[in-house]
């Protein structure tokens, strides 16, 4: 009986074990899930709780109600991974394993930004998507409730226009009119903006529907500011660098979106294949030279045969990632792992969007949006079951 181990409770962890459950529940291999919170989170609504326009619990799935016969769930933090002794440390306990799947998940990465990582609020989990919607909240109403109206604090600077910073954009047209009507504020005060060092809004789109992304976020009142390197954050400004001229953009909610990266147990593990917590693994999502080690999710770069670059980390290649695992250790599965690109979809708030997904088909307006929540309740389906998929999901 084979004894797998998996690290990580996110997309390509969970689908990894449902993809072992029935070979668990007939005593084929024993499986072990590690996780640091009792829950599952949804990553692809964080920016949602961030916003404040939804509660944590509604992208949260108990883990203890996807455990099955075959499977134990300890909730621990994982310290080290011992590839030469065959174990994982954790802080309470110390595991072995026969078959070890990493899908610890990213952290952000400011690339050395001066102030970064002090100042700014990356949308990186639960617990950081709550403390910037509580801030932005906290913000608006001690400009409402001072003498002195600093209009920094109903100011908010995006910092990275990529999918989450663009998807949080939209969520803060919805928040602000909701803020300045509970608080008495003139929305036309309120100052939002949303910086990229790159010269061009959302290339995975055709220009017509970034245009139209853009369009909806300035005729709502938010800036987007292409082309502007920032250069440094403190507590309540950026410094940006707008075609060689610098200058500084003042706001008390400041929210950093533009960089993410594998966890650093990947660097602390395989010292001499990852890079910013990222490995870039066989065809089989294999560490190279260690057949009994699986890499998935935001850990792994898979560049497949034939191409320079990896595919980005994404839910849906995570989904993948873990489904071919769970089917190649259950012996399912014996070719190279293969990913299908479905396509991609950029909310705007939950009336708006925009949606280039598999076969060309292409929408944009209140039809993306409710696209891009069907596709949110397939993604739960693929990792959990039907009856959890109808629970969580959010189209009605």
């Amino acid at each position: 009986m084979k004894n797998v181990v998996i690290l990580g409770a996110g997309y390509a962890g969970l689908t990894t074990l449902k993809g072992l459950k029935k070979a668990a529940k007939a005593g084929e291999v024993k499986v072990t899930l590690v996780n640091k919170n009792s829950y599952h989170y949804d990553t692809v609504n964080l920016h949602e709780v961030s916003a404040g326009n939804i509660a944590s619990r509604d992208i949260c799935i108990d883990i203890k109600d996807l455990v099955s016969p075959g499977v134990e769930f300890i909730q621990d933090e994982v310290i080290k991974i011992d590839t030469e002794k065959k174990l994982v440390l954790t802080k309470k306990h110390e595991l072995d394993y026969d078959v070890l799947v990493v899908g610890l998940g990213f952290q952000p990465e400011t690339f050395g930004i001066e102030g970064m990582a002090e100042n700014a609020m990356p949308i990186a989990d639960i617990n950081a998507a709550e403390k910037i919607s509580a801030t932005l909240e906290d913000n608006f109403r001690k400009y409402a409730t001072s003498e002195e109206k600093d209009v920094k604090d109903i100011s908010v600077i995006v910092g990275g226009t990529g999918l989450a910073g663009m998807e949080f954009l939209g969520e803060l047209v919805h928040r602000k009119k909701e803020l300045c009507s509970k608080y008495g504020i003139d929305e036309k005060l309120v100052k939002i903006y949303g910086l990229d060092a790159a010269p061009t809004l959302l290339p995975m789109f055709t220009k017509e529907y970034s245009d139209y992304a853009r369009k909806f976020l300035e005729d709502n009142g938010i800036e987007i500011i292409l082309g502007a390197g920032i250069k440094g954050a403190t507590k309540d400004s950026f410094t940006i660098e707008v075609d060689g001229e610098r200058k500084e953009l003042f706001a008390s909610t400041l929210v950093w979106t533009a960089g993410v990266r594998g966890n650093k147990l990947m660097d602390e593990a395989f010292p001499e294949l990852s890079k910013r917590g990222r490995l870039v693994t066989t065809q089989q999502l294999t560490v190279p030279g260690l057949d009994d080690v699986y890499i998935v999710g935001d850990c792994a770069a898979f560049i497949e045969t034939g191409q320079e670059r990896p595919y980005p980390t994404t839910a849906q290649i995570a989904n993948q990632m873990g489904a071919y695992v769970g089917a190649r250790i259950s012996g399912k599965q014996v070719g190279d792992f293969k990913y299908i690109n479905r396509g991609v979809v950029c909310s705007l708030g939950h009336k708006d969007g925009i949606a280039d997904v598999m076969g060309g088909k292409k929408a944009k307006g209140f039809a993306a949006a409710k696209l891009k929540k069907i596709i949110e309740a397939k993604a739960i389906y693929e990792l959990t079951d039907f009856v959890t998929a109808l629970k969580n999901q959010r189209i009605l």
